[in-house]
């Protein structure tokens, strides 16, 4: 594979799992705001697993190809920062 394809590769993966991390992360967030009759803990676990698994891939394709996720993937880095307690368990 040549390195042009390499970065192709990288940069669809990074909008991928940017993508997949935005769709979670609104999930988890949607959830966690609702009222505490409709509110779903496994819902709001299940969606905020995948938007840590979706960060964390696109972190380590941004990684993968040298660049620097606190830029490329700023939000996702943001994420892992804010929730590292919880994204550890």
């Amino acid at each position: 594979m040549t390195i042009i394809k390499q970065i192709e590769s990288g940069v669809q993966d990074i909008v991928y799992y940017t993508s997949a991390f935005t769709e979670h992360y609104t999930h988890y967030i949607t959830e966690c705001n609702k009222p505490s009759k409709q509110y779903r803990h496994s819902f709001a676990d299940a969606a905020f697993r995948r938007a840590r698994k979706s960060a964390e891939y696109a972190i380590s394709v941004c990684q993968e190809l040298g660049l620097d996720p606190a830029v490329v993937c700023r939000d996702q880095v943001n994420f892992m920062d804010s929730y590292k307690n919880k994204a550890a368990a």
